[in-house]
Order: structure tokens, then C-alpha cells, then sequence
């Protein structure tokens, strides 16, 4: 079953590694690995050159995003890469990370010449393969264009903030939703030495949200 195709702004490099590591939380040598492959495995998440600076599109720091997940839900590499594969070439989806069909023929895919390692992963309800809690809550965390693929995160690491990741909102920075305030922005004025409170009063933010997004970033 093959799906439509990603839209042409979700393939647009906008993000350096080191942003997207820092926007998933995962450590910048990960992503590398993911981003470059190795001699016997091709990469994990969309790049468009090797090279530094932009490189990353929207839909890659989705794929590191779901992949980061897998991560710390515990599941290897080495069952991830054979589910990937069916996905792409036995059902036609191409970034099969950043693609909804995750939530469904993907943990089935996962779990069916599995191991007990998978079970932290997977788990069997009514009858059916379902992700565990873990990789639900990052899966819910993103929204899904009609196509099928991802097109903004909304970012766990912010539990009383809705911020969200959206590549036609302030470049594809993370974002207050609804409010069009750039995290940058906010953080940048706290480290510029302004005090808390005036940022939160000008951003109209309780000054505890400007501490803790500061505390994130930190």
C-alpha cells in the first residue's frame, strides 16, 4: 500500500544535528550515527548532504523523534532497521519513521519475529500488536498531515507548556503554540541578563514557565 508523498516544505533542510538533537533530547554523537549509517547500514533519518549546518528537513527531526522513542523504550537498532525495511519496500512508505502507519502495521511489523526485549516496545491487546505506553505518548505527540505524515511535534519536555515543533511557524524553531513566541526568543533575553520576571511580564508567562524553559535549555 503505498502512501502519498512527502509535501515539498517538510523536505526543506532547516535544522543543523546539533539542533535536532537538542530539540528531540538525545545526545548529538546519536544523531550523527542515525543521520550518517554505517559501511553496513544506510541511515536512519533524512539529511540532505553530510556536510555541518542545515542539513536536517522537518521530516528527518520527525523520524529522530519517533526513533528516540524506540530509544528509550529500549528497543535495539537491530529490530527497528528490519520494520523500517518492510515498511519502505513491502508496503511502499518512504520515511516510514515519520509516517502515521506507525500506529499500526508498524508495531505489528515489530513485534512479530520479536524477542522479549520487544515486549518493552510492544504489547498484545485484544488480539492486536499495540505500542506500550512510552512510544504511544511520543506517537501522540504528533500531529499528521492527510498524507500520512508527520507535520508538527508537540515537545514532551515541556509539561506545562504546549511548545511545538511546525516548519511553516517561526522556521521550524520550537514555539509556544497559539502564540507564536519562539523559545529562542524568550531564552535569548534571559541570557542576555534581563531578569525572569520581566520576561515573563512582557511574554505574558508566569515566571516559573520562563525558569523552567530556561532549566531545559540549560
Amino acid at each position: 500500500m503505498a502512501t502519498k508523498g512527502v509535501a515539498r516544505e517538510y523536505l526543506v533542510p532547516m535544522y543543523s544535528q546539533s539542533n535536532v538533537a537538542q530539540i528531540v533530547r538525545a545526545a548529538p554523537s546519536t544523531i550523527n550515527r542515525w543521520a550518517i549509517g554505517d559501511s553496513s547500514h544506510p541511515p536512519l533519518i533524512t539529511v540532505t548532504s553530510s556536510g555541518q549546518g542545515l542539513t536536517v528537513p522537518f521530516v528527518g527531526l520527525a523520524e529522530a523523534f519517533v526513533l528516540n522513542a524506540f530509544r528509550k523504550a529500549g528497543l535495539p537498532m537491530q529490530r527497528i532497521r528490519p520494520a523500517v525495511e518492510i515498511l519502505k519496500h513491502g508496503m511502499g512508505v518512504e520515511h516510514a519513521l515519520a509516517n502515521n502507519l506507525l500506529l499500526t502495521d508498524g508495531s505489528e511489523i515489530l513485534y512479530r519475529d520479536g524477542d522479549d526485549l520487544d515486549r518493552r516496545l510492544v504489547v498484545l491487546r485484544s488480539g492486536q500488536a499495540v505500542f506500550n505506553e512510552v512510544v504511544t505518548d511520543y506517537l501522540k505527540s504528533i500531529d499528521f498531515a492527510n498524507s500520512g505524515y508527520a507535520k508538527a511535534l508537540r515537545l514532551p519536555q515541556y509539561p506545562s507548556l504546549d511548545v511545538r515543533v511546525d516548519p511553516t511557524i517561526n522556521g521550524g524553531r520550537p514555539t509556544l503554540a497559539g502564540r507564536g513566541i519562539a523559545i529562542d526568543d524568550v531564552l535569548g533575553r534571559i541570557r542576555a541578563g534581563e531578569e525572569p520576571s520581566s520576561v515573563a511580564y512582557d511574554y505574558d508567562l508566569d515566571r516559573d514557565d520562563v525558569m523552567m524553559l530556561n532549566r531545559i535549555a540549560a
